[in-house]
């Protein structure tokens, strides 16, 4: 599973030239879809393999569109059917991950708190980036998100989407008056959970740590962060 506000932008191989767009390679058929459909589909992968590429190469913000629709083998309007703004490319915008978690919380079962529910499934989530085939997405996505003051401004506004969407669902669920301020402060803490364990998963990774190593990082720190939302932050960093 990806983080949730990345697109699961697949890592540049050594087996595709630089020059050359990733056309030649397998098509793969997804079960249920029609020729149209197919067709669709295998044109967003090359889009999508292609903006991967460039980004590794140079950087989000010195790659233009039309160097992207060119690698991949169309015009420059068909990427943009595809992703309305580049940044799309590389941080969805509404992230799968963003309807799952907020599932979760209204899944969970009775005697359990939101913070509970929400921060159990972000370790979870992002626990899976331990996953050894995982180690090279997320390398070359923290090389380009990093690289770029473009994204880490957009990847900050998606969080905050994120928290709003569940910040609502909580204070409509708990009836919460207007101007109480728990809700935001919940999902506020839950997503600034996830924020720092998706940056611990990135330093790790360009560290060269991967696999159940990393997994098992992931997991020690989250649920140190995980006791905290339980428990509350009144005997933390009491001064002695």
């Amino acid at each position: 599973m990806a983080p949730p506000v990345m697109r699961a932008v697949p890592a540049p191989t050594a087996k595709v030239p630089a020059a050359k767009a990733p056309a030649a390679k397998a098509p793969r058929r997804r079960r249920g879809a029609g020729v149209r459909e197919q067709r669709r589909l295998e044109t967003r992968d090359r889009i999508v393999e292609a903006a991967a590429e460039l980004f590794a190469e140079r950087g989000f913000d010195a790659v233009s569109v039309v160097e992207i629709a060119q690698r991949a083998g169309v015009v420059e309007k068909t990427v943009f059917n595809h992703f309305p703004v580049k940044e799309g490319l590389v941080l969805s915008t509404d992230p799968p991950v963003r309807a799952a978690l907020l599932d979760a919380v209204a899944r969970r079962p009775a005697g359990e708190s939101a913070a509970a529910a929400a921060g159990t499934f972000v370790v979870g989530a992002m626990a899976q980036l331990g996953a050894p085939e995982a180690a090279a997405g997320v390398a070359a996505m923290a090389r380009v998100v990093r690289g770029s003051r473009t994204l880490q401004v957009r990847e900050r506004e998606i969080l905050g989407e994120l928290t709003a969407a569940l910040a609502a669902q909580i204070r409509e669920e708990t009836g919460a008056p207007a101007g109480a301020v728990e809700p935001e402060l919940t999902a506020s803490a839950v997503t600034a959970l996830y924020g720092r364990l998706l940056e611990l998963a990135r330093d790790r990774v360009l560290a060269g740590v991967s696999g159940p190593e990393l997994a098992a990082e992931l997991r020690t720190a989250g649920r140190r962060g995980l006791s905290l939302l339980q428990f509350g932050l009144a005997g933390y960093a009491k001064r002695r």
